[in-house]
């Protein structure tokens, strides 16, 4: 017949590994406390690439649906969206940086930003979700970004790969167009 465990010595091997430990308190600190600077980003991926623009320019995301085309606009502005009455430019994300067309799938998504009472919406490939990160985080791109500088606000270092936190209005804003202040 099988022993059965004793259920005393498996509570306190359960409390030793729950209690805080010296390494448990450092890791803690090194996360920073209530004073550090943070940045709350949406992330998204635009290809294999990840990429973010700041919550504070976000609005919504919505499901892909039936773009009307506008004819002699250039090649990224898919066209517009009627958003409850409201018209809004739907730019295809990958196309404005320069990457390849997005190919629109089960994951694809347009995330609404809104800059100076302005909206437009970017097609990307799938979300990520909201993080907060540090802003000492956020550092200049570098050459190898793959992305304009232009249209970057910065790079998130991560330990896998920078995030790029991208500029909404330099996005929006046409080329040919200077950007009224």
């Amino acid at each position: 017949m099988r022993s059965r465990p004793d259920l005393n010595k498996l509570e306190a091997e359960r409390q030793i590994t729950a209690a805080p430990t010296v390494e448990n308190y450092i890791a803690s600190l090194e996360h920073g406390g209530p004073d550090e600077e943070t940045v709350s980003v949406i992330t998204f991926f635009a290809g294999s690439r990840e990429c973010a623009f700041e919550v504070s320019d976000a609005l919504e995301v919505l499901r892909p649906r039936p773009i009307t085309e506008v004819p002699r606009t250039p090649g990224y502005i898919l066209g517009i969206l009627s958003v409850r009455g409201e018209m809004v430019t739907v730019i295809d994300l990958r196309m404005r940086v320069g990457m390849e067309p997005s190919e629109r799938g089960a994951s694809s998504r347009i995330l609404i930003v809104t800059v100076d009472d302005l909206k437009a919406g970017f097609l990307v490939d799938k979300l990520g979700g909201v993080k907060a990160v540090k802003a000492a985080s956020i550092v200049a791109p570098g050459p190898d970004s793959g992305v304009e500088p232009r249209f970057l606000k910065g790079v998130i270092a991560t330990p896998a790969a920078g995030v790029l936190l991208l500029d909404a209005a330099s996005l929006i804003w046409p080329d040919e167009q200077k950007r009224k202040k």
